[in-house]
Order: C-alpha cells, then structure tokens, then sequence
C-alpha cells in the first residue's frame, strides 16, 4: 500500500530518557501532532570489554536484547520477552550473501559459511571490540524486526497513541554476546525516527503475529560406559500460550549453565544438537505428528516446511562428527527445531526425550542439562476509531 505525505519527511535522533548500563534503555515519542514512520531504528548498540573479544558470530550485537517493549503509557502495543536467541536464529534464515554484505555492517554479526581448501570457514571479518565507548563497534537495529506491529502499520499518530514509548532491558550475559567470558558494559544506544507531521490516512485494523515465549527443562545424566546410552524422557505442559492462536512454533535448546559456551564454541546463543532427539507435540489432547518424530532428517524436514530452508553448516544436528573437512566447534550449534501448528490452543503438551552417553566433557551436547525456548507467533489485532483503540488476540 502507498502512502502520500502532505508534509515532507523529518529525521531526527532521539536520546534516551532513561538508561542504565547493562540494565535498561526508555525512549519517549513525545511529540505532539506528527506520525511516527514505523521504520524506527536503533542506533549505537554495543558493548566494551577487555581482551579484544569479538560478538557473538550468529547475530552480533542484537544478542544485546532480551526483551522489548513497544507501549502508550502502561498500555502494551508490542513486546517480545526473551527474545535475543530468537533474533540470532532469523540470521540463519539469510543467505550468506545478505549476511555478509549487510548483517556484518549494521548487525556486526559473522554468520555464515564458505567452502575452502582444507574445510569448512565460519564467518569473514569479524569486528573486535574495545574497551572504549567511543571506538568500540556498533549496531544500527530496524525494530521491525522485533516488533511486528511495525511491519504491519504505516505509522504511529501521536494524536492516536499520545504515551509512547519503547522500553529495552539489555541481555549482559557475555556468553551469549562476545567470544569470551570477560565482563560486557553496554554503550548507550539512541533511536532514529522518520516524523510526517499533519494527518495521514490510517487502517482501522492491523493484524500481526505476535512472538511470545514460555520455556522448560530437559535434564542430563552421564551414564556409565556400560550403561550407555541412558533415555531420559520429558513430558511438559506449556500455559504460555493458552487461548491464543498459534501459527508456528520454534523450540531452541541451549545449555542452562551457560558457562558452558567457552571460547572454542563460534556460534553462540543457537540451538544445541541433542544425542537421539525424540519428540511430540499434543495440542487439545491430540497428537500433532502421527507418530513421534525420533529421526534427525525428518525433525530437520519438518522445520524447513515450517520456516524455510536454513543457511547452516553440515552436521548441523549432530553432536559429534569424524568429518576431517568440519571442525568440530561448528556442528552441533544451530539445530533447531519447529513446526506448524495453525491453531486455536487451549492445552498444549511436549514430549522431548533423549539419550544421554559416557561423556564427561564440561561442554558435553548429549549430557548436559538444556534449557528450552519455545517461541510462538500468536495473532493479535490493533483496532482503530476515531480516536480511541483496542489491542485484542485475534
């Protein structure tokens, strides 16, 4: 859809009315009388530590985001909690050459692979951070990205949402956001916002999916040599998304201690490979999958109907591999798993088993306990009259 601006367009930068480092970062849209372009950026996300580390390959900076909110007052318009691991999975949707011309500039992410003499190279030119504010590498964020909302509507009219505000808390956990474990501080980040002033032809209703978040536990054991490999199943029922429409789910599995990404680990805040993944859906009592899905290639079949073809390595969804041409600090770190559901939820349960080996490695895929995210697109509505509005599921 076209729009015509009566007015030309404005640019302005906006500081943060709040921020405090490694916690949280509040912007106001406070102007009166003018349109709030939904293209609103984020600029200057970053963060300085010692030791020159590099950001996380698989997202970059944007793993500096653990939730977001979008609202009018205490009115939430929009919002995303948790979703740091989330955005790093939409990287590997790209192909690599979006991710390497355009991610590794504004996102000062790595992401991607290219075939060499020899084997297998993750990433090009990663940038290395300083411990200096004023020349450490930053990002430049569309939150369209993380708000869906501003994919769907034109603008945001002051004269309509006269509260508004943008609310991030910040993720500080460096191994989820630099190639090291040294201590991380934010730099204090600004928006960049395109302004219409005077009246602009609005719809009276805006529908998006809405990505919102529960998560659980698989737990681990180390059997014996003898003893191995040892099943551990797990059974969970999931309230998060209760009365809601979900259209597809995206389930990532990451260490629960997450000491355990060391330095040796290029893709972090991915989805780890398990060791015989077995799993289940059951949505209002009934099974999703005819039969539970316990194969690696069908489970990986399954999410590519779901959410497209992924740019990721080979071995992606195995723990270990002989394969002289992979190392193997690569495999085994973006393994996802998703599915769709195009339902109305009122129960939803997950079957996840797995089998655990004699594996006593600190960093041990097969063994150690996992914490999973389990990531919904939920329809929601925005419905406009006059000048009052509605945020509903839809």
């Amino acid at each position: 859809m076209a729009f015509q601006y009566s007015q030309g367009v404005e640019t302005k930068i906006i500081d943060a009315s709040n921020y405090v480092a490694n916690r949280y970062v509040e912007f106001k849209l406070d102007e009166e009388s003018v349109n709030y372009l939904a293209d609103i950026r984020l600029i200057n996300l970053g963060v300085t530590a010692a030791n020159t580390p590099k950001y996380n390959a698989l997202g970059g900076a944007i793993n500096l985001i653990k939730h977001i909110e979008l609202l009018d007052g205490r009115e939430v318009l929009c919002s995303a909690r948790h979703i740091s691991a989330y955005l790093a999975f939409q990287e590997t949707r790209k192909p690599n050459e979006q991710n390497k011309s355009v991610n590794n500039f504004l996102l000062k992410s790595d992401y991607g692979y290219q075939a060499l003499s020899g084997g297998i190279k993750t990433g090009g030119d990663p940038a290395t951070l300083t411990n200096d504010a004023n020349t450490t590498p930053k990002s430049h964020i569309s939150l369209r990205d993380l708000l869906p909302l501003l994919e769907r509507v034109p603008a945001l009219s002051s004269a309509m949402f006269k509260n508004l505000r943008i609310r991030i808390e910040f993720e500080t956990s460096p191994y989820k956001v630099i190639s090291s474990a040294d201590p991380i501080t934010t730099t204090e980040p600004s928006l960049c916002v395109d302004i219409v002033r005077g009246k602009m032809s609005m719809p009276s209703q805006v529908a998006w999916l809405e990505i919102e978040h529960d998560e659980y536990v698989l737990n681990g054991v180390t059997p014996t040599e003898a003893n191995q490999p040892q099943r551990v199943e797990t059974s969970v029922r999931l309230n998060g998304f209760n009365n809601k429409y979900v259209e597809r789910l995206l389930l990532v599995k990451q260490f629960d201690d997450l000491s355990k990404y060391g330095t040796s680990h290029i893709v972090k805040n991915g989805s780890l490979a398990l060791f015989k993944e077995e799993f289940q859906v059951r949505v209002n009592g009934a099974n999703v999958f005819p039969t539970i899905i316990d194969k690696d290639c069908v489970r990986a079949n399954i999410m590519e109907d779901a959410w497209g073809v992924l740019n990721v390595v080979q071995h992606f969804n195995k723990c270990y591999t002989t394969d002289a041409l992979v190392a193997g600090a690569q495999i085994g770190l973006t393994d996802y798993t998703g599915l769709v559901l195009a339902d109305a939820v009122k129960d939803l349960q997950i079957e996840h088993n797995r089998s655990c080996i004699n594996d006593n490695a600190n960093d041990s895929k097969p063994n150690s306990i996992m914490k999973v995210h389990v990531y919904a697109e939920c329809r929601k509505v925005l419905n406009m009259k006059g000048g009052d509005y509605q945020v509903l599921y839809a």
